[in-house]
């Protein structure tokens, strides 16, 4: 079994959450050779806390080398101009198939926030990598990471989507699973699950 964490599972370990302990089980499972747990190339992507795109992958990597984390595979993401990184991206061959199923899963987790960064800029400003790295895309980006992460799941054919962020994923879970996302989990439920596959 396959599972893949989000940037909120990082998070729900940096800083010691409830949660904190279901995450380092779930790796140390990994680490068995029971299960596979992955990190998202997407999550390079995430904003910093001042609202600004990172610009490189390195934050990405010392923070997960901080947990001592560096040794977990990366699920690979579309490469997408301005917003991905050469290291952790995949060509995308077929275009427009990609832009249908990303549109389907943005349908389902924002349907109320515009697709098209343009429209979350003034008018008269153009799409440049400074201004889709912008503070004022962060919105935007926080959607497009979602987006982009669930894309990453589905494509690479992985198992259980572990998250906190019920209100984008659990909440939409049942039209998700339509588009091949078939299980999502917080942390805790993920580690039942991997319990009871274990001891079954």
């Amino acid at each position: 079994m396959k599972l893949t964490l989000d940037w909120n599972c990082v998070i729900e370990v940096e800083e010691g959450r409830p949660q904190a302990n279901c995450v380092t089980e779930l790796i140390r499972f990994h680490r068995l050779g029971r299960f596979e747990v992955a990190l998202l190339a997407a999550s390079a992507s995430e904003n910093t806390k001042s609202k600004r795109f990172p610009g490189n992958a390195t934050v990405f990597k010392e923070r997960i080398s901080a947990l001592g984390w560096q040794d977990l595979p990366i699920v690979p993401m579309p490469g997408i101009i301005g917003l991905s990184y050469w290291d952790f991206c995949y060509y995308v061959d077929d275009v427009e198939k990609f832009e249908r199923d990303r549109d389907a899963i943005w349908r389902v987790i924002a349907p109320s926030i515009p697709r098209e960064p343009i429209d979350h800029l003034p008018v008269g400003q153009q799409i440049t990598d400074d201004a889709i790295q912008s503070e004022e895309l962060s919105k935007w980006r926080n959607t497009w990471c979602d987006v982009i992460s669930a894309y990453s799941h589905i494509h690479e054919g992985r198992d259980v989507f572990v998250t906190n962020n019920t209100r984008d994923f659990q909440r939409n879970a049942s039209d998700l699973a339509k588009l091949g996302m078939l299980h999502i989990s917080t942390p805790t439920d993920a580690l039942a699950i991997v319990e009871q596959i274990r001891t079954a």
